[in-house]
């Protein structure tokens, strides 16, 4: 994909995670699409657990924004990164919310592929949100093992 279609495309997804519009912002996926939250170590593949992924994160940080400040663009790959702000007012992890309110410098990589987004590949510091979120570090750590544990396909364990 040019730079034009991956931003236009990209530009949608955004629109929709505003919007917190989940089947629009899985309309800009692929069918086997993953999103990837590397200080978790958690990877949703495919459009349901990728629709449950972001439904979670909706409901945790119903604020949840990020602030695109620079982006980078390679062949079907482009990277962005800024501030990810949010609050912490819904479950997360099996977790209570904490309360408090982000601000941590993130970077998402998106690959594209067959003029869709393949996915997302998201990376921020963990220890910093969590403690301005009001949420303890090593209890959000072992429910995302757990998590990834439960939701990682059959034949990955």
């Amino acid at each position: 994909m040019d730079r034009d279609e991956m931003m236009r495309l990209f530009n949608a997804h955004r629109t929709a995670e505003a919007a917190r519009d989940i089947p629009g912002v899985l309309e800009t996926f692929t069918e086997d699409c993953f999103l990837e939250t590397v200080p978790l170590g958690m990877r949703s593949q495919g459009k349901d657990r990728t629709r449950v992924a972001y439904e979670s994160l909706f409901t945790a940080f119903p604020d949840l924004a990020p602030e695109d400040t620079g982006i980078a663009f390679g062949d079907d790959v482009l990277v962005v990164w800024g501030t990810l702000r949010g609050t912490s007012l819904g479950q997360w992890l099996g977790m209570r919310p904490g309360g408090g309110t982000f601000a941590v410098p993130f970077t998402n990589v998106v690959p594209f592929r067959d003029g869709l987004m393949a996915g997302e590949t998201l990376y921020f510091d963990l220890a910093t949100l969590c403690q301005q979120a009001g949420l303890d570090l090593d209890s959000t750590r072992t429910a995302a093992t757990a998590d990834a544990q439960e939701t990682r396909p059959p034949d990955a364990h």
